[in-house]
């Protein structure tokens, strides 16, 4: 075949393409459900950069916004404690992380509002498992301390590092636990510095030498330890009045911190723990929790890329520990929650 004709045969084909593609009609978009909520803007607040806590906000944010572009999903930071409960209490979050065990944060907070009713402005719904927040309690090696007994039976003369809000409220009651007042141990010797000790100020803090001992809680790896070398190592929660005193502030789940979860954990160390969780205010419409949880779970494998073991809370059996966990607290399930949660088989009521 000469090759004029062939190009002319080449060329007439593809204008029957053309001609056929431009009587084809374009394909119709996606369109959502049509009882999905529509014009959705929600803040979702974490604590601080840097932290776990914030990591998790981030992603969770970034999950929504993958799957509902046409949502307003703000990812922000409060910047400290006291900064999310006043944005809380003026209804500027709708969704953030569970910061304490409930008894410990009233108690802590409840103080500081006399003017209003804490557990009523600050009220809450779950809504899904964040993580179990385990208690760490470090120690520098030069210490040479094995309990946290041994710190009031020895009179250590010890710098703590000590976080502004619920952390400081522990130390009280752990040195109460032992017979003593922190005024008391001020007068031996004792100091304390205030530290976010599961941030990297912390874990700087000890490396440096300003601080000699911590406390603080956070989901396991925490970042910050995942790279020390000098030599640290963390204290067991493991007798049985200070495990009761830890459930009685909420702490309520014995754990284990495994070996090697840290370079310098060589042994499993026995602790308590409590279970974070995304909340959301109480009148957040039903639907938009609903579909907020859709987002999540259809974005799974996106979360548990980004942050290490949340796959595990997105469970039938992690439903249902938090499940139980409500009906011993009180703090309820958000409706939209349930609904979802029912549908996927979960729970029932």
């Amino acid at each position: 075949m000469p090759i004029r004709r062939i190009a002319l045969l080449v060329v007439c084909m593809l204008l029957a393409l053309a001609v056929l593609l431009t009587a084809c009609p374009a394909s119709a978009p996606t369109m959502p459900p049509e009882d999905m909520p529509q014009n959705v803007e929600l803040n979702i607040v974490g604590f601080r950069v840097g932290t776990s806590n914030q990591l998790r906000i981030d992603t969770i944010a970034e999950a929504i916004r993958i799957e509902y572009p046409d949502w307003k999903v703000n990812s922000l930071s409060a910047g400290g404690e006291a900064q999310l409960v006043s944005k809380y209490i003026a209804g500027e979050t709708d969704l953030c992380l569970s910061m304490y065990p409930r008894p410990l944060e009233v108690e802590l907070q409840a103080p500081l509002h006399p003017e209003i009713d804490y557990e009523q402005a600050t009220a809450y719904s779950l809504v899904l498992p964040s993580s179990p927040r385990i208690i760490h309690f470090f120690a520098r090696g030069n210490t040479g301390l094995n309990s946290i007994r041994e710190i009031v039976d020895q009179k250590r003369q010890l710098s703590w590092g000590i976080g502004a809000g619920g952390s400081t409220l522990v130390v009280d009651k752990l040195l109460e636990y032992y017979g003593v007042s922190w005024e008391e141990a001020e007068g031996w010797g004792m100091k304390r510095e205030t530290l976010f000790m599961t941030s990297p100020d912390g874990a700087e803090a000890l490396q440096a030498g300003r601080v000699d001992i911590g406390i603080s809680w956070t989901a396991i790896p925490c970042p910050a330890y995942m790279g020390v070398t000098f030599d640290i190592k963390l204290l067991p929660i493991d007798e049985p009045g200070l495990v009761q005193l830890f459930s009685e502030m909420g702490f309520g789940k014995a754990a284990i911190i495994p070996a090697g979860t840290y370079p310098f954990v060589t042994e499993d160390i026995p602790t308590a723990s409590e279970t974070s969780h995304l909340v959301a205010r109480p009148d957040l419409p039903e639907d938009v929790v609903y579909y907020a949880l859709k987002a999540l779970f259809n974005q799974k494998d996106f979360l548990s890329a980004a942050v290490t073991g949340f796959e595990n809370e997105m469970t039938a059996e992690a439903i249902a520990d938090s499940w139980a966990i409500s009906q011993r607290t009180g703090i309820p399930f958000h409706p939209g929650a349930i609904k979802f949660y029912q549908e996927m088989g979960w729970i029932e009521q």
